[in-house]
């Protein structure tokens, strides 16, 4: 993609989306840590329903998506199970005894929140990793050929 302004509004979009999809995520995750007190069994239930909306509104608003297809879809899984996963199950899991392992007087100061915030936060710094995964892959591969022909377009329409 060539155009700055549309790459920029494109990562706007995307962001948006992954705000919304990263509270659901986020919510889900620790609704079902509290039913299974299990960070893997969390994690893959969540990110399972957050991959589905993900695809849902990333191809049709962000990267306007003219098709799906299931080449495409798979595609699409296959990063983001990655990503999710393997790439994010794996950081939180180390990063969650290094969270635990902070000192009991500062998670005091979040009150009846502490046992939330302590699940919360390492998933959160891995949705960072795992965001600019997804966007590099979905931007550069999975997407790519629709904004091809929407450039082409673009072009083809200026002359």
């Amino acid at each position: 993609m060539n155009n700055p302004k549309k790459r920029d509004l494109k990562f706007v979009i995307f962001s948006a989306i992954g705000i919304f999809n990263t509270l659901f995520d986020l919510a889900l995750y620790v609704f079902v840590y509290d039913l299974t007190n299990s960070i893997i069994v969390a994690n893959l239930c969540s990110t399972t329903a957050a991959l589905i909306g993900s695809y849902i509104l990333n191809s049709r608003i962000t990267f306007k998506s003219k098709r799906w297809t299931l080449t495409g879809f798979a595609l699409f899984v296959a990063v983001t199970i990655f990503g999710t996963w393997f790439l994010q199950t794996g950081i939180i899991y180390a990063l969650t005894p290094v969270i635990r392992s902070i000192p009991e007087h500062f998670w005091q100061l979040f009150g009846p929140l502490e046992h939330v915030v302590k699940t919360v936060v390492p998933k959160v710094l891995a949705t960072g990793v795992t965001f600019i995964w997804n966007f590099i892959w979905y931007s550069k591969v999975i997407f790519k050929k629709d904004d091809d022909k929407v450039e082409e377009s673009i072009r083809a329409a200026e002359f």
